[in-house]
């Protein structure tokens, strides 16, 4: 979504009242293609779901921390298990989250409120928007009735378009979180833990600024989907 579109869209919306987070959110500006890179604070996110459909997976656990000053500030993490509709199925041999667990997690509202204040004048970043970013629309759109109007960051599309540019785009190459951070010479974490993996995000999304002109000549506009 093009800047100026994304922000007639919150000026529109901002008119009626919403529930408070999202009120606060649509009524604050956000951050301007044109900012540079270090002056703007991002939220990675991370969310472990039911499925990989959008359309139908429920989230199970949420995790989230802060890049500012072009850094990731690990003060700022946070992350919660989020009690799903259903049973967590198959999905289970995946993340290894279970029923019980699950089972004493936050009601998806509560936690939908949570995400909402952290990106408050902020950006969100994640890995694969047609997923992560597709399901917090969905949400938004049950919980508030409008999608969630925030600046995005798609790691993997930001990859894909770099590819593109130098005329490079290797199809057998995989695009995954843990195979582009090898790419990037970044260590392993392990994989499909929603805190670790937003760590990950915002630690690949650096290497990434960094590889290329770097977080002095790198504007906001430059990385957003």
């Amino acid at each position: 979504m093009r800047q100026h579109s994304l922000r007639l869209r919150r000026w529109w919306h901002a008119r009626r009242t919403h529930p408070a987070p999202l009120d606060a959110l649509l009524r604050d500006d956000c951050p301007g293609a044109a900012a540079q890179f270090s002056d703007v604070e991002i939220v990675s996110v991370d969310i472990e779901t039911t499925g990989l459909e959008a359309a139908t997976a429920d989230m199970l656990s949420v995790g989230w921390v802060i890049i500012r000053d072009g850094r990731v500030d690990l003060d700022s993490a946070g992350n919660y298990l989020v009690k799903p509709n259903a049973g967590v199925g198959n999905s289970a041999s995946v993340h290894g989250l279970t029923d019980t667990m699950v089972g004493a997690g936050m009601d998806w509202t509560d936690v939908l409120d949570r995400i909402i204040e952290r990106l408050r004048g902020r950006v969100l970043l994640v890995h694969h928007a047609g997923l992560d970013k597709a399901l917090l629309d969905r949400l938004c759109r049950q919980r508030y009735g409008i999608p969630l109007l925030v600046p995005v960051i798609d790691t993997l599309a930001l990859e894909h378009r770099r590819q593109r540019r130098r005329h490079h785009v290797d199809s057998n190459r995989s695009l995954r979180l843990g195979d582009l951070r090898d790419a990037y010479r970044l260590p392993r974490y392990n994989a499909h833990d929603c805190l670790l993996d937003a760590i990950a995000t915002a630690e690949l999304l650096l290497a990434m600024v960094a590889h290329n002109d770097g977080s002095q000549k790198t504007r906001l506009g430059d990385l957003l989907q």
